[in-house]
């Protein structure tokens, strides 16, 4: 895992929680740090290795997990749509990173599909990722779920 640790050591990784932190402070809602991404590496990893299919390296999975929220600072700026710009954002990363085309073009892919939860034809990656943004938050114990929009009731169970 050592892209994945180059990753977040990488100072535009930094820079871009760092501000998303900054935005978030006084978020009532879930956060959309460092600690949400790693859940959602985690459970993304384990939802993809309950499929049978492991046709994504571990690398690349956490890869994708880690960045599909970097571009919420540009979406709480310009209000353009956050996983675009969080796909835009990680290309120099995963680069830097030394992440070859073939797993950039699978990671971006996923990092734009994390948010198209009715979309058919996601990839696998998409689809682990649409899950896990999901199930990485406590909506079930939640003080906020009568204000949050991203709340239904579905999310009170453990796994749906």
């Amino acid at each position: 895992m050592a892209r994945i640790n180059k990753l977040v050591d990488h100072e535009d990784y930094i820079s871009y929680l760092a501000m998303i932190d900054q935005l978030e402070k006084k978020r009532y809602f879930c956060k959309h740090g460092f600690e949400h991404g790693l859940n959602v590496a985690r459970i993304t990893y384990a939802y993809i290795l309950e499929q049978g299919v492991m046709v994504i390296s571990k690398e690349a999975v956490y890869a994708a997990a880690f960045l599909h929220d970097i571009g919420r600072w540009v979406e709480y700026q310009t209000g353009e749509d956050h996983a675009e710009a969080s796909a835009r954002l990680a290309l120099p990363l995963l680069k830097a990173c030394e992440f070859n085309s073939e797993e950039i073009d699978l990671i971006l892919r996923g990092i734009r599909e994390h948010r198209q939860h009715s979309a058919e034809n996601l990839s696998l990656l998409g689809k682990a990722l649409v899950l896990a943004d999901d199930w990485a938050r406590n909506c079930r114990n939640c003080l906020a779920q009568d204000q949050c929009y991203k709340f239904n009731h579905a999310m009170r169970q453990i796994m749906y």
